[in-house]
């Protein structure tokens, strides 16, 4: 009796293994599906943007925040503490914070110069 109550017991546990391991890789092809879509997406916007630019006449100088989280650790106490809790905030706060410390040192060499920050959907 005890052997076959391990028995039982044994192959209800590996059916439930098997029906998680098939779930995991189930969620891994959706994610790598919607990896290869975000990926495509970027590429046909990079695409966009430069024909956008292309257009637009004059020159335009771009500039992308390559740490925005590590902006706001090193500057604000408050703002490394929100760092994992409101990343998209903290990100829209740092490139408005940048964006008027740079107005305010163009307008100090005489630069007159008009910035606008881009924030993605969803961003």
């Amino acid at each position: 009796m005890t052997l076959a109550l391990i028995s039982t017991f044994f192959a209800i546990a590996l059916a439930v293994a098997v029906y998680l391991l098939w779930r995991a890789y189930a969620r891994l092809d959706a994610l790598e599906q919607e990896m290869a879509t975000l990926a495509h997406d970027l590429a046909h916007a990079n695409e966009e943007l430069s024909s956008v630019l292309a257009e637009v006449s004059g020159s335009r100088i771009i500039v992308e925040l390559v740490n925005p989280m590590t902006l706001a650790r090193s500057r604000s106490r408050w703002g490394g503490a929100l760092v994992g809790v409101a990343p998209r905030m903290i990100r829209r706060r740092v490139y408005d914070t940048v964006a008027r410390e740079m107005k305010q040192q163009l307008a100090a060499q005489g630069v007159d110069a008009q910035l606008e920050i881009f924030h993605p959907t969803g961003s």
